[in-house]
């Protein structure tokens, strides 16, 4: 006599639900590798982060040690000095940008899988749910009598009941899971964007840092190569360049008060004019900013401090002003410190320091992105000064005659 299964119809293993069964098997082992090789992306990761914070205590020590000898250099030797620990501390940035680099990549590596395996779950949810709206649809042609009336008891008649109600908790509970990981999904999404970002970021940081350490040993190059390794000479070049910026820095304050009384004179003629105070770059920051602001790492800053910042550009390329505005000083001092200043409206006037030739005319009114003049800076060189560090402008905002951080009047 032929043995009667237990189990409802809906039950028993057909060749469809077999291969259907073997399916999501198979999709289960690639959501398990994948997500043991997320694990080891993120090994990876913490590993890269922890030789990261190692790196940023030693250019910290680095950083301060610049910051004291700073203060104490009097001599060629200690300059020399401060140079080659700022040349080791741009090693180790160049090292540091490289790990958050490689760890940026690694974190979209590991976005991107968790995108691929959340994809692949929900392939799988709408598989699941497409079989229960199957089972529940064949399930339904069948009314509660004719259900009741097929089993042969009344144990089996709940039995199929409970299984239909299983059926459409196990839809709900596919369909939630399914929104859910939806949810994640987008949010990963979101995460993988900024992470791009972030990788284009950390790629111009290196960049950055790559030419932030060429600038230093040029430095280190170019004082050598000026004060020939002499001591003297170098007291002497000092004593120039301390010179040079003080009489700069009084031309600058006393005219910019001389410049603004002229142009009310001038009535709407003038002052009509400086029609616009917003700045632009006065030259593209390709390779980034070397000195900063009051810079506490400027080599000179015992001398004297840094009123603006400095911005590497090959020597003679184009200077545009940062905005239109009047002429106050457009000064050629041969192989001295020449420079440009210019008052804007709003009581800003700009100056551009180490200029190799000049292109405008004092008392004469130019438009913003007009060229100026060229970049100078290489020493030795028409209009660069003593003791400069190598191509680059030295560019200065200043705020009725006292100066400020550019970097907050810049785009």
């Amino acid at each position: 006599m032929r043995q009667r299964s237990w189990l409802p119809n809906s039950f028993r293993l057909t060749k469809r639900t077999i291969c259907w069964l073997v399916l999501l098997f198979l999709l289960w082992s690639n959501l398990a590798a994948a997500a043991d090789t997320v694990t080891d992306i993120n090994n990876q990761i913490q590993d890269k982060q922890q030789r990261l914070t190692e790196l940023k205590k030693q250019i910290e020590a680095y950083q301060n040690a610049i910051v004291t000898k700073q203060i104490q250099a009097s001599t060629l030797k200690k300059q020399l000095s401060v140079l080659d620990d700022k040349t080791a501390k741009a090693e180790l940035d160049i090292k540091a940008n490289e790990l958050k680099l490689n760890t940026a990549t690694l974190q979209i590596q590991a976005v991107t899988l968790d995108i691929g395996r959340r994809n692949q779950e929900i392939s799988d949810k709408k598989s699941q749910i497409a079989e229960l709206l199957r089972q529940i649809n064949q399930a339904d042609r069948w009314s509660m009598l004719e259900i009741f009336v097929l089993n042969s008891s009344l144990g089996q008649f709940f039995e199929q009941l409970a299984y239909l109600e299983a059926l459409q908790g196990k839809l709900q509970q596919n369909i939630n899971d399914m929104q859910k990981l939806k949810t994640e999904l987008e949010r990963h999404q979101q995460d993988l964007a900024l992470l791009r970002t972030e990788l284009v970021r950390q790629k111009e940081e290196l960049e950055l840092a790559k030419s932030t350490l060429k600038t230093d040993q040029e430095t280190k190059q170019n004082l050598l190569l000026q004060t020939k390794q002499s001591e003297s000479k170098f007291q002497t070049l000092l004593f120039q360049a301390q010179e040079e910026q003080e009489k700069a820095n009084r031309d600058i304050q006393s005219l910019e008060q001389q410049i603004r009384q002229r142009l009310k004179q001038m009535g709407p003629s003038g002052l009509n004019q400086l029609n616009d105070s917003t700045l632009i770059w006065p030259v593209a920051p390709t390779r980034g900013i070397s000195t900063y602001f009051y810079d506490p790492t400027y080599i000179f800053r015992r001398y004297f401090e840094h009123p603006g910042i400095d911005i590497p550009r090959p020597q003679g390329s184009d200077i545009k002003a940062a905005a239109s505005g009047y002429v106050a000083r457009a000064k050629d001092a041969g192989l001295g410190y020449s420079y440009i200043m210019l008052v804007h409206k709003g009581g800003i006037s700009t100056v551009y320091g180490h200029v190799s030739w000049i292109d405008v005319t004092e008392d004469t009114f130019v438009t913003k992105g007009q060229v100026i003049g060229g970049v100078g800076g290489l020493p030795g060189t028409r209009g660069a000064g003593r003791l400069t560090t190598g191509p680059h402008l030295h560019f200065e905002v200043r705020s009725n005659g006292i100066p400020v951080n550019p970097l907050d009047y810049l785009p």
